[in-house]
């Protein structure tokens, strides 16, 4: 866990802060620990607007209570949630929409939430999202699964109604006719 330092061109020496964070000049001076190991430019911002929630009840708590939770202290983003669902406790990442929630998030530390205090930092990485889908591959990702889902309910059919199967076209792709 890194103490919080302030970004200035002070600290980052000669590299202006607005190269690595053009959004640093915008919100002015916001305490911000320092970026830690090989962190690929792009990710900066992402970084900067996310913070650790650690000490979360992994039987209570889901994704959903925390986006509800802090949408409080700003627009939410997208909320991960991460660790070994089969220990008693796990921890989640919540990317704000703008840095400026992340000080406001940062002091609900130690604030009761369900049956724990939360512990909530500076994250030190972004979250890593799912890929987005463009319309087109979502329609046909829905459709092989709605395939799926066909050729389950008649194999579910066949089990029940054996002499069912026999007349079906799935005796001829699949199992052959017996």
């Amino acid at each position: 866990i890194f103490s919080p330092c302030i970004v200035s061109l002070s600290t980052l020496g000669a590299i202006p802060a607005a190269a690595l964070d053009p959004n640093i000049t915008a919100l002015g001076e916001i305490p911000q620990p320092p970026i830690m190991g090989n962190v690929d430019p792009s990710k900066i911002d992402e970084i900067r607007r996310t913070v650790y929630v650690g000490n979360l009840n992994s039987q209570t708590t889901t994704a959903d209570q925390l986006l509800e939770f802090f949408k409080q202290v700003g627009e939410v983003k997208f909320v991960r949630m991460a660790g070994d669902e089969t220990q008693p406790t796990r921890f989640a990442f919540v990317e704000f929409a703008d840095q400026n929630s992340v000080p406001r998030a940062l002091a609900f530390n130690g604030v009761m939430f369900g049956d724990r205090p939360l512990k909530i930092n500076h994250s030190n990485n972004a979250i890593v999202k799912p890929p987005e889908m463009t319309p087109q591959a979502a329609a046909k990702e829905l459709e092989e699964v709605m395939k799926r889902v066909r050729e389950a309910q008649s194999f579910i059919s066949a089990a029940i109604e054996p002499g069912w199967l026999h007349s079906t076209s799935i005796c001829n792709d699949f199992l052959g006719c017996f």
